[in-house]
């Protein structure tokens, strides 16, 4: 059985890969490890083994190999063991974004005398801009137009699994122009929102596949994360990112 404890323990040690895209791996780090003996039942002998450690969550490439340690003495006392917790992100492109603003533009009511041309969305200083080329509706060039800029920030509704804009107001000094673009930003504030719903339930349903496999020598891991609450949002270059904080219950087994 100490032998068995031992593979266990260096298998522990080897990143597992939760989900593929994005790419997120959970590495363990166990420093304990106790014991609650073996029984005997239906002709099978069994035993738990607690490995206790860090949990770290990584975001993109394979992390390096971490050289696993010698097994250390075993406690011999098993209290709750099995559960962890990891960080999961979900993201959203900031193209999504922008054919949302752009689709609910195209469904408002027509202002008097402006149409918007374009739109973007990028980061700037931990606030999302909104970028809207504005030209006079009779102007039939089509790169006519003066960029306007709104500020927002986003605000995660974890029950509807959406992503809303807050905070929407215009950049601008042209107190001319703020006022013509003022009923697209009032509009703006109750209509644009991402559902991540989709992306969310696959991220979570990939994590519980990947936590379920077989590992090497006759050993195979069985986990599942049961609850994820929101953690923090971020806005990289590359799309937002919402990070929950999911836990769930972690084991490795040995038998047939």
């Amino acid at each position: 059985m100490h032998e068995k404890a031992a593979t266990a323990w260096r298998h522990a040690f080897e990143p597992v890969q939760l989900s593929d895209n994005p790419q997120v791996w959970l590495q363990l780090t166990p420093q304990s490890a106790a014991f609650a003996g073996v029984r005997a039942e239906g002709g099978v002998l069994s035993g738990s083994l607690e490995l206790s450690g860090s949990a770290q969550t990584i975001v993109g490439q394979q992390p390096p190999a971490v050289t696993a340690t010698a097994l250390p003495s075993l406690g011999r006392e098993v209290n709750s063991p099995g559960t962890f917790d990891v960080i999961l992100p979900v993201r959203i492109g900031y193209d999504v974004l922008k054919d949302k603003i752009t689709q609910a533009i195209g469904a408002m009511a027509p202002i008097a005398g402006l149409s918007v041309r374009d739109v973007d969305v990028y980061p700037s200083s931990g606030k999302l801009v909104v970028s809207l080329r504005v030209a006079k509706a009779s102007d039939t060039d089509p790169n006519a137009g003066q960029w306007t800029y709104l500020t927002a920030a986003l605000q995660v509704d974890t029950d509807a699994h959406a992503v809303r804009l807050s905070n929407l107001s215009a950049m601008t000094d042209d107190e001319g122009l703020a006022a013509a673009v003022d009923p697209i930003v009032s509009q703006l504030r109750d209509k644009t929102g991402v559902d991540y719903g989709i992306a969310y339930d696959n991220l979570l349903n990939a994590a519980n596949v990947k936590l379920n496999r077989p590992l090497k020598d006759g050993y195979r891991m069985e986990g599942h994360l049961s609850s994820a609450k929101l953690e923090k949002l971020y806005l990289p270059a590359d799309g937002i990112e919402i990070a929950f904080h999911a836990s769930g219950d972690l084991k490795i087994l040995y038998g047939v």
